[in-house]
């Protein structure tokens, strides 16, 4: 395995990733990773939570004979511009360029450039591929169909319920600390209101910086129309006890797009791509993230990549 670092110029910053190529010669399919929410790197880390799924997906593709493309997200990690003022359309700008940029790239193989999104990128790619119709194919880790608002507020709900459960005096504390971060149903309706109202790129939210732009931006989608217009073809792959994006959605966008499709939802799988074999917590995310990546999400990337590419 090589790994390179690279910096573009894309919409007026200085973008910085990583290539990772097979210990070969020649030119390789290459995967383009595409990130979740938040000011995340080119390992979808960030300095309170550290997910490192790029790096590993990526380490794990060369050792099968295929390129990826990584990079932080304006703003984070070494490329420069604001993360926090980019809306949703300038994050599909930039991933556009990125993906400009592995066409001319001498050791990847133009005509097999993939768009793997997780999360949130799993709304970015299918925009990257309206713009760009040579992309080859899809991998959509944890995907949506439901629009952002709906999201928001189930996943509001979920974190006002788990707090309701906790028992004890810790449970006590973090219930109080709940309310006072305003994490319930009302809290955040009366948030996504101010957002809607606003016509600013930030916001501060109980001491905390948001991206507005991006939210409002986000919420102005409709991700049907989006998957409609899909001309590659598709890896959905999402997570029996995923809390923040509705398995069931993998089987809906499965009906909406005209390409073929490969879906999968895997027993046990979480948001974060790891297993929990008990009673799925957002809460609790973060004991998650001491195991690595689960191999099944892996080997199903790498079995399916391996159908398109031989």
């Amino acid at each position: 395995m090589i790994e390179k670092e690279i910096t573009i110029n894309a919409n007026g910053n200085n973008l910085t990733g990583t290539i990772c190529l097979p210990n070969e010669e020649g030119r390789f399919p290459i995967v383009l990773m595409i990130h979740g929410s938040g000011p995340l790197d080119r390992d979808e880390n960030m300095p309170v939570q550290k997910l490192n799924v790029f790096n590993t997906i990526a380490h794990s593709l060369a050792k099968q004979g295929v390129a990826s493309l990584r990079y932080d997200k304006r703003g984070c990690g070494k490329s420069t511009g604001d993360y926090y003022s980019a809306g949703i359309f300038d994050v599909v700008d930039d991933a556009v360029s990125w993906f400009d940029f592995a066409t001319t790239y001498e050791h990847f193989d133009a005509n097999k450039i993939f768009l793997l999104g997780h999360s949130e990128g799993c709304i970015i790619a299918p925009q990257v591929n309206i713009q760009r119709k040579t992309v080859a194919g899809h991998i959509l880790l944890c995907p949506f169909a439901d629009n952002i608002e709906s999201i928001l507020i189930k996943q509001a709900a979920q974190i006002e319920k788990e707090f309701e459960e906790l028992t004890g005096f810790g449970g006590f504390i973090r219930k109080l600390l709940g309310r006072m971060m305003g994490a319930n149903v009302q809290s955040q309706k009366k948030l996504l209101d101010k957002l809607k109202s606003s016509d600013k790129d930030t916001m501060r939210v109980m001491l905390q910086k948001i991206p507005a732009k991006s939210l409002r931006e986000l919420i102005s989608l409709d991700p049907p129309t989006i998957f409609k217009q899909v001309t590659s073809p598709m890896l959905l792959i999402g997570g029996e006890k995923d809390l923040q994006c509705d398995p069931a959605d993998v089987h809906t966008i499965a009906e909406l797009v005209n390409v073929p499709v490969e879906k999968h939802v895997i027993k046990n799988l979480t948001h974060v791509l790891r297993f929990d074999e008990g009673k799925p917590s957002m809460l609790e995310t973060t004991k998650l993230l001491n195991k690595p990546i689960e191999a099944i999400v892996l080997d199903t990337i790498e079995n399916w990549l391996k159908t398109k590419v031989l």
